[in-house]
This record gives structure tokens, sequence and C-alpha cells, in this order.
């Protein structure tokens, strides 16, 4: 009998426990602060009045749009991690937002997030539903599956992204804000709280942006700080740091002169010696005989670059930003009239290999 009575007793704790159930990411507790009240009129003694009444020190309702009490979800949100070269969030953010600045040697911050966003999602695989050119860029369906409830059911989420850009009016600030556009819930008949679903969201929408700026900043790590509207290496005829005239990368040294030796072969240069301290490739051109028939913007008479043959010395220098390119023959810079004639066929390289 007493046995019979210890298993109804389980039982009864069992059931007790089910009806009470909170789920982890919920606040638990009495919560009486949500029925503290102030305090009622103040009453005068016998035989006495009170002062005249003043609202100078009265306490205000306090105003909120946030969730209190047992709604409240006390799981950490997943914070904005601004990782790439230029990129920072606002102390005082209340949404999914972060700022990009323009760095020295970016001509075009909105350009080159944009691309960096497009190049984020094809990296990704994730498959683009809209976009708006530099403004806004809408995320098709990504999926999420957690546990939920005291049976630990399984939960799959559905939701669409909506990237929005905002630049400013000088153009040296572009904003993103990320949010969730679009949800649909399978929950196996399990009612998941709306809070819940609402933070879950936030933190979706947090990290697509957080792994949208990382690779911003992987394409930084690379060295390139513009690109152009294709997304490509941005490349320029400009001078050099001495006022030479020379093909201008917008890209760092290094990632400049990890491409050169192949940008010089395939443009039908032979490449004798090369010393990378001084930032200096040592070449000769035969304009009758150099050439590659794979090279797609090769002219029919078989001469890749608008030069005359001979020794050719071509100094490659920069920074993280920007890098130059001067060709020297006979211990003379080229022409400027030299630079824009060969310009198409080594821009259309260095853009060919550093895409490889």
């Amino acid at each position: 009998m007493k046995a019979n009575l210890f298993v109804l007793a389980g039982v009864a704790a069992v059931l007790v426990s089910a009806c009470g159930f909170t789920p982890k990411e919920q606040a638990m507790g009495d919560f009486d602060y949500l029925d503290v009240k102030n305090d009622a009129q103040l009453k005068p003694a016998p035989g006495k009045q009170l002062p005249p009444s003043s609202r100078r020190y009265e306490i205000p309702q306090a105003a909120h749009n946030t969730p209190l009490g047992a709604n409240v979800v006390v799981l950490a949100p997943k914070l904005v991690w601004p990782v790439a070269d230029g990129s920072r969030v606002e102390e005082d953010e209340t949404q999914t937002r972060i700022y990009f600045d323009e760095l020295d040697g970016m001509n075009d911050v909105e350009n080159y997030v944009w691309q960096g966003l497009l190049q984020g999602a094809a990296t990704r695989g994730w498959t683009i539903a809209e976009q708006q050119d530099k403004q806004r860029l809408v995320i098709d369906w990504l999926s999420e599956s957690f546990e939920y409830g005291e049976d630990d059911t399984e939960v799959v989420i559905q939701r669409q992204f909506e990237i929005n850009l905002d630049t400013a009016e000088h153009g040296r600030t572009t904003a993103l804000l990320s949010k969730v556009l679009e949800r649909n819930v399978s929950s196996n008949g399990v009612q998941v709280d709306d809070v819940y679903l609402t933070h879950r969201d936030e933190d979706a929408a947090a990290q697509v942006l957080n792994t949208l700026v990382s690779e911003i900043a992987i394409t930084q790590a690379r060295g390139v700080a513009s690109v152009t509207d294709d997304g490509a290496v941005n490349i320029q005829a400009g001078f050099d740091e001495d006022g030479f005239a020379a093909i201008i990368v917008s890209a760092s040294f290094n990632f400049t002169w990890a491409v050169m030796n192949e940008v010089l072969t395939e443009l039908g240069f032979d490449v004798d010696d090369y010393n990378q301290q001084t930032g200096r490739y040592y070449a000769s051109y035969d304009a009758d005989n150099s050439g590659s028939s794979l090279a797609f913007w090769r002219d029919n008479d078989g001469a890749k670059v608008a030069l005359p043959s001979g020794d050719y010395e071509i100094k490659v220098t920069g920074n993280r930003q920007r890098t130059s390119i001067t060709l020297f023959r006979a211990g003379e810079a080229i022409s400027p009239e030299q630079v824009n004639d060969i310009f198409a066929p080594f821009a259309a390289e260095i853009r060919n290999q550093s895409s490889l």
C-alpha cells in the first residue's frame, strides 16, 4: 500500500513538473516587481491638513517596449562584430547594423561594400531573391533547426533576410542593416513562444550580417582595397610616387606582386630576374614573336602590348591599399601615351590573374 502511494505521489510530482515546465531560455521567479504600485495618497493626521499637492516629485510610469517577467529571454544575444577594416558599431545601437567608413586608397566605399555582399553571398552559396543596386539585398530561405520544449522537439525555421545599404550624403560612410523579412516555422505541434522566436530572429539576422562582414574582411586580407561595379580589382592609369606615368592597382603591394610574374608572362614578357625587396622585375619583350593565343583580348597581329622590343625594368611599389606599376626601358620611364596604349591588356590580365 505504501509502495502504491509512493508511485502515485511520484506520478503526481511528474505531472506537476510537466505543467510547470519552464524552458531554459525563459526567465524564472515570482516576478514581484510586476505588481509594485506607487504608494497610496497620504492621509493627514486627525485635525491636520496636507500641504498643497505638487507633481514635482511624482514618479512617472515607466515606458518600455521590451518583455517583462516570464517573457524575458535570458539567452545572451549574438553581437555584431566589426571584424573588417573600416567597420564599426555604435554603442547605443538598437538594431542589427554596422557601419563602414572609407579607408585611405578606397575611392568608393559604397561599391566596395556592395560587391563584398554579393561576393559573400555567392561564396556561401546563398540565393539572392531580390536586389536593388547598392541599396537592398534579399537573401532567400536559410534554415535553422533547434530543440525546444520539455521533450526536446525539433523545430525548423526558414527565413528570408533583408540587407539594406544606407550611404551618407558625403559618400564616405555606408551602413548595413540586417533583419528577417519573412519566417516559416515547422514545430511538430509544439507551441513556440513568439518572444523566443523574435529573439532567435534577431540572432539569425546578426549571424547573417557577421558572415557577410567576415567575407569582406577576407577580401581585405587578400589586399584588395577597391573594386569595380563587376567586383573586379580597380585599376586605373595614373602616376607613381616619383611622378612617372604608371598603372595604378587598388590593392596591396603583396597582392599585386604575387600576380605580376604570371601577368608579365601572359603579356609576352620573358622574365629574367626579380627582386621583391626592391620591387623590381627584369624582363625582355619581343614585339614580333611574343604572344599567347590564349589571351582573350589579344590583337590579331600577334603583338600583346604596344611596346617596342627590348629589355624592361618593371617597378612595383605600394602599400596596403595602392600599388603602382611603372615600366622603364633603357633607364627611362615609358611615356604617358605608351602607358595608355598598354593599359587595357595590362588591366585585363591583372584582373584575370587576381580572379584565379
